[in-house]
């Protein structure tokens, strides 16, 4: 049903593309992070992204951090070329604030984030993600993105979170991939393995929420609990799922 398809994902959740002369550069280094470009801070090792716009980000940190906060109104893309963000406390990638926020893996990139510590709060959301966000989430592009997570979540939306395309391994102590009100996925490839649910979606406040929507993709799956968790409905429209217990 392409109606169904074409409302769960706009022309820009599947949009891998981006203009390099156009964003900002984003190089991470421990011995200090250099900015090229608008709308960024680097400080210490954390980067705060406060514009709309594009970020290329590439380089390393061993204990860092990419926070957004931005506008209610501000649409996000982080394009991660070759990065390697490791957080001992809390969120590799914090979305605090925006509209929509889009990870684009750059093609061929092989990008890492990992969270090897127990959480500790840092402000009054209660981060418990590797990739954690307060907005629309959504992770596309023709790279690979490994995520790690020794005590909590893979990836935490707590709005929407869309996966339209990509190469993604998820490790994680608990749900490998979350979206508070929706989980969508167009297509990708998926290594997922967890603690608890590999993809899971619950609303307790909203009960048209809480739903997962798969019309493609290949899913390797090693879950503690469910392989896919709706709390209303789960829609599997395409894709090819090898679902085991871990």
């Amino acid at each position: 049903d392409d109606t169904s398809t074409d409302s769960m994902f706009t022309d820009r959740d599947k949009e891998i593309g981006y203009t390099e002369s156009e964003s900002t550069i984003i190089t991470l280094s421990n011995s200090g992070t250099t900015v090229n470009g608008d709308g960024a801070v680097a400080e210490d090792s954390t980067v705060t992204i406060s514009e709309e716009g594009t970020y290329i980000l590439s380089g390393s940190l061993s204990d860092g951090q990419i926070v957004v906060d931005a506008a209610d109104d501000a649409k996000i893309q982080l394009v991660l070329n070759g990065v390697d963000i490791t957080n001992d406390t809390s969120a590799a990638i914090y979305v605090k604030n925006a509209d929509k926020v889009f990870i684009t893996t750059a093609n061929g990139a092989e990008n890492t984030v990992s969270v090897t510590g127990e959480f500790v709060a840092i402000d009054d959301n209660n981060i418990d993600g590797a990739i954690f966000s307060k907005s629309d989430l959504t992770l596309n592009g023709s790279g690979v993105l490994t995520i790690n997570c020794d005590y909590g979540h893979g990836v935490v939306s707590k709005d929407d979170l869309a996966i339209t395309s990509g190469t993604y391994v998820v490790t994680a102590a608990k749900h490998a991939l979350a979206g508070k009100n929706s989980v969508r996925i167009a297509d990708g490839s998926f290594t997922l393995t967890c603690g608890t649910d590999a993809i899971h979606s619950q609303n307790d406040d909203d009960t048209s929420l809480g739903f997962v929507y798969i019309a493609g993709g290949s899913f390797e799956i090693s879950a503690g609990d469910d392989g896919v968790h709706a709390g209303t409905t789960a829609t599997i429209l395409g894709g090819t799922m090898n679902i085991s217990e871990s």
